[in-house]
């Protein structure tokens, strides 16, 4: 025989758990934004800003608004199944991504929302909870009390955080960094809903304001970009689907900030991988699922998946909504994809790698492969090097030939595979002062004009770096003008 016992749990020990669940600021900010997308919402304006010594954040959306019991449903802890069907669009899932999302960031969390001009709210205050030890939200009337009523609409619904406690990001001085947390927030919503703000085919019509800033989609597969390479979209199995991008090198960019802007943050190496939509909406990016490691030469390469939330089951999405798991049918699909994906991406790394070594274009440094080892060396048939030697004598010939072997020897190889894996486009060589440019630029173009006419050492020079990428400055340290 047994004995059915209920162990209900206490509010005061479990509402300080669900605190501790793992939501960042602008993924708290994410999850309340799908609930207003959910509704309908085509303008959503966030405003987070110290009020009265304290920081508050406010969003406020124009969706269908809720009536009294739909609120009060709404406001409670687990409040829809989530293995019940949803809709296309509908971005929720366990009921709890309100609550918890709020819960993580404030003590304080009110909620308003007007229904063809019909008014109600409630407020859950966790020091309540936990001093009564009960289960017990507060209806307000005191409307006006309310930070931000006054510019809720019609129809549409006021999400208030107060008393925020959880913000991490000192700024040196044992305070919060109030304006980089508000700035990676606009660039994590710019990102994550980037789709709907671009108004894409199937998506709702969407504007999204951060502190009185329109937020602009930040798309990061760049498909605006002409140099981006795409393949067509697979259908990788029901409700899944698949395209990968490489993404155009730094070179093609007329700034570095243009290029580092699509780098997103933490750079081109840390944000490769898969970008997994869940109804339009990134959920998850920057991953390879365990499936490849990242790498400098795939650091341009990134996999769109998109699902819809009849896959959240399948694919075990989580009450955050950023954490997932590959299902075995997509990971032996991508698996099988992953070297024909990241090929482009090398390729950008190995054409270049492959031009700078080429005997066409006077390399400083030779590359040799002898089975798995590949070697470099300074080149001692160089037009510089040569002619320099050229000038020695016996004896200094030998001593500058040692010389010169010495320091192709002492490549710094580990060095320069951790800068590069760590950010490849980062590295770069010391720059020639300019009388070594000039100085040098003379003696090469002396060198080849015993092999070529002028103007086929113009062109030459013309090819090759350092000459190619300050050529006015060739030009003049040559003395000539533009053949």
């Amino acid at each position: 025989m047994t004995d059915e016992i209920e162990l209900t749990p206490e509010p005061k020990i479990l509402i300080e758990s669900l605190r501790d669940i793992g939501y960042s600021f602008e993924s708290a900010l994410a999850d309340v934004i799908d609930n207003s997308i959910t509704a309908n919402a085509s303008t959503i304006n966030i405003m987070a800003l110290p009020v009265n010594d304290s920081f508050k954040v406010a969003i406020l959306d124009d969706g269908n608004g809720l009536d009294r019991e739909s609120l009060l449903r709404a406001m409670r802890l687990g409040s829809s199944n989530p293995r019940d069907e949803r809709a296309i669009g509908d971005l929720g899932r366990f009921g709890l991504g309100l609550k918890t999302a709020s819960f993580s960031q404030c003590r304080r969390l009110t909620v308003a929302s007007r229904r063809d001009g019909q008014t109600s709210a409630f407020t859950w205050d966790l020091d309540t909870v936990v001093r009564e030890n009960s289960w017990s939200v507060l209806e307000r009337t005191d409307y006006n009390e309310i930070f931000g009523y006054d510019t809720l609409p019609e129809n549409g619904t006021l999400v208030l955080w107060e008393k925020v406690d959880c913000l991490t990001g000192d700024n040196g001085s044992g305070r919060v960094d109030y304006d980089r947390v508000i700035s990676e927030a606009q660039d994590h919503l710019s990102l994550v809903f980037h789709r709907f703000l671009s108004k894409e085919k199937g998506t709702p019509n969407l504007s999204i304001s951060f502190n009185g800033r329109g937020l602009e989609p930040l798309d990061p597969f760049n498909m605006s970009n002409d140099a981006t390479q795409a393949s067509p979209e697979e259908i990788v199995c029901p409700g899944v689907t698949l395209r990968s991008f490489t993404l155009p090198h730094i070179s093609t960019y007329a700034d570095k900030a243009a290029y580092e802007r699509y780098g997103l943050r933490g750079g081109y190496l840390r944000n490769q991988g898969v970008y997994l939509y869940r109804a339009k909406r990134l959920i998850i990016f920057g991953t390879w699922f365990g499936l490849a490691k990242k790498t400098a030469l795939t650091q341009l390469t990134r996999v769109k998946i998109d699902i819809g939330t009849d896959q959240d089951e399948t694919w075990k999405i989580d009450v955050k909504k950023v954490s997932a798991q590959m299902p075995e049918v997509v990971r032996k699909r991508v698996k099988a994809l992953i070297q024909a994906i990241g090929a482009p991406s090398r390729k950008v790394y190995s054409r270049r790698g492959a031009r700078l070594t080429s005997p066409d274009v006077y390399p400083i440094w030779t590359r040799s492969e002898n089975g798995e080892k590949t070697t470099y060396g300074i080149n001692m048939e160089h037009p510089l090097v040569r002619a320099f030697g050229d000038e020695l004598d016996d004896s200094l010939r030998n001593r500058f030939s040692s010389l010169m072997a010495f320091i192709g020897s002492m490549l710094p190889t580990e060095a320069l595979f951790y800068d590069i894996s760590n950010d490849a486009d980062a590295v770069e060589s010391q720059r020639l002062s300019h009388d070594d440019f000039a100085t040098n630029a003379r003696t090469f173009y002396a060198a080849i004009m015993q092999f070529k006419d002028e103007e086929g050492a113009i062109e030459s020079m013309r090819s090759i770096e350092p000459y190619r990428s300050r050529w006015n400055e060739t030009l003049s340290a040559l003395g000539i003008e533009e053949l």
